[in-house]
């Protein structure tokens, strides 16, 4: 599709978004072009008062979302991390779990450098991935829609790649890692920056901030408590490959000529 004629509203969970010729607008009536208001594609013109509102949608049933407005690599991500924990799981096949370990020798001395990429896809335990799977949820449903498929994959393929080099260089040399949270630190940076940085931008956004400055910290502070056995460099090297590819690749709204209520709307 081409990025110069394309132009679309996105319903996210920060609000409506409009996107016309590769600029972002965080409301559909923001004015996008020089052109009159009323010519332009994505402008709604108000309706005259007496005409009749459309009926209001059925409680209990909720409208169903554009496909560019759904998570779909999220789901997907999720799909796979768990049909592979359950492969492993069922079979019980150590195997897997051994040869797709980050295990720093295996990486330096054997040269097996898939092992940065194939442990984002491994988890030790059921509680383990459940609070991956559940974060990337979460974070994934509301970013992915904004940042779109491929600026999400990117950061979150990369933010976790990042992770893994960091516990490569700085973890315990002899211990195994596994699990995604790398990827998943790196897209809970990208969405603090993003909030961050439209702060003035969205509405009613400083206690989303807030939670996510508090998540991070928090998850930081467990994995360095003695004996946690987190693999914390992962965690900050994803945060920080999430912080510098969302800086760079991350969509920049404009401001809105009525700001939106809340972040649900």
């Amino acid at each position: 599709m081409n990025p110069n004629t394309d132009q679309r509203i996105l319903h996210t969970q920060f609000g409506r978004i409009a996107y016309h010729r590769g600029k972002y607008w965080i409301d559909e009536n923001a004015p996008m072009s020089t052109a009159p208001e009323d010519s332009h594609p994505l402008y709604q013109k108000p309706k005259p008062s007496d005409e009749a509102e459309p009926a209001a949608p059925k409680r209990g049933r909720r409208p169903r979302r554009p496909p560019e407005d759904r998570p779909t690599l999220t789901r997907i991500l999720i799909a796979v991390n768990a049909l592979i924990f359950l492969a492993r799981y069922m079979d019980m096949d150590i195997q897997l779990f051994v040869s797709g370990a980050l295990y720093p020798p295996a990486v330096v001395e054997g040269g097996q450098i898939y092992r940065l990429f194939s442990a984002m896809f491994l988890h030790a335990s059921v509680g383990h991935i459940f609070f991956n799977m559940y974060a990337l949820h979460v974070v994934g449903s509301t970013l992915e829609p904004v940042f779109g498929r491929l600026r999400f994959a990117i950061i979150y393929f990369l933010g976790g790649l990042a992770g893994s080099v960091l516990s490569l260089a700085l973890g315990d040399y002899g211990t195994p890692s596994v699990g995604a949270s790398g990827a998943v630190f790196a897209i809970f940076a990208a969405e603090t920056l993003h909030l961050y940085q439209h702060r003035q931008v969205y509405v009613n956004v400083q206690g989303r901030l807030r939670q996510m400055v508090f998540l991070i910290a928090m998850n930081l502070f467990i994995g360095f408590l003695p004996g946690s056995r987190i693999d914390n460099w992962g965690h900050i090297g994803g945060m920080l490959g999430g912080l510098a590819l969302a800086w760079r690749i991350a969509p920049r709204l404009r401001r809105p000529t009525a700001p939106i209520r809340s972040m649900s709307e």
